[in-house]
């Protein structure tokens, strides 16, 4: 009987152990990968310098290379390249940060994670833009606008002041940038353009914006009519294709330049993150006129 016993004990821990080495071993899932299987490299962008990182922004407008040359180089979608901002030695890592703007920069030397903000300077056509101020002043106000838009009606007035406090120093451009969610934006951006072929772009544009929550066919014949312009030219105006390509030029711009939101403003090619006030706009523009002497020597 002990014989028998200790024949199936010894059987039991055989099989035990079997199950141990061959039944808990995971089961191949599938067939697994060919040698024949490779990588496709769809694109490469030479550098001058060893990548460390990588980071695109939230919108995938832009792609960022942190390399060992202690500088961010940043490329555009079709990979050209836009600017090269330079970072403390010992930057290593990077992440996009809350905002397209903002990279969020690990440093191993500092021992530190550093937020800093890419400020890019973009090139923008004036041709046959609606302008304000002489086309040779030391500043740029380029606004991306919308004629239903509240936030835009509320700028204007300050940006009235801000052309009486600097007429001479201070070009303000106007470009459209009507939203999909307005209905008569378009409408309204053509009506304004075509009153700028009889000279009255600005008294129109002040009377959009008067009444900004009511613009429809109707108010846009009111204040033809409240300014004189001659209706047949005006109508034929607000017909012509090229009224149409200018405003479609003005949406490209502001879309390759990050436009996501009206009123957007530009000083001198930079976006204006400041307060929309003339005390604001009198820092910038202030700033631009008579930099410091770390910005000249930057």
């Amino acid at each position: 009987m002990k014989k028998t016993v200790s024949c199936l004990f010894v059987l039991f821990i055989t099989m035990l152990w079997g199950f141990l080495l061959f039944g808990c071993q995971p089961k191949q899932q599938g067939t697994p990968p060919s040698e024949a299987s490779d990588l496709e490299i769809l694109d490469s962008i030479a550098l001058d310098a060893v990548p460390l990182d990588v980071a695109v922004s939230e919108d995938g407008r832009l792609l960022y290379v942190l390399t060992d040359a202690a500088r961010i180089d940043i490329y555009s979608r079709d990979r050209e390249l836009q600017a090269s901002v330079a970072v403390p030695a010992g930057s290593r890592r990077m992440a996009v940060g809350p905002g397209d703007d903002i990279l969020l920069v690990t440093n191993t030397v500092k021992k530190a994670l550093q937020i800093v903000r890419v400020n890019l300077e973009y090139t923008f056509t004036f041709d046959h833009s609606p302008t304000r101020g002489p086309s040779d002043a030391p500043v740029t106000l380029t606004l991306f606008t919308d004629f239903e838009c509240s936030y835009c009606a509320r700028l204007a007035p300050v940006l009235d002041e801000v052309h009486r406090a600097y007429p001479n120093d201070v070009r303000i451009v106007f470009k459209n940038f009507p939203l999909r969610i307005h209905r008569f934006a378009v409408q309204a951006a053509l009506a304004a353009l075509a009153a700028e072929d009889q000279g009255q772009f600005w008294p129109f544009h002040d009377l959009l914006y008067e009444d900004f929550s009511n613009i429809n066919p109707q108010k846009i014949e009111e204040i033809r009519e409240e300014l004189g312009l001659d209706a047949e030219r005006f109508r034929a105006r607000m017909n012509d294709p090229a009224l149409k390509d200018l405003i479609r030029r003005d949406i490209e711009e502001g879309n390759a330049a990050g436009v996501r939101g009206t009123p957007t403003v530009f000083i001198n090619g930079r976006e204006f993150r400041g307060e929309r006030s003339l005390d604001g706009f009198r820092e910038a523009i202030e700033a631009v006129l008579n930099p410091s002497p770390q910005a000249k020597g930057d």
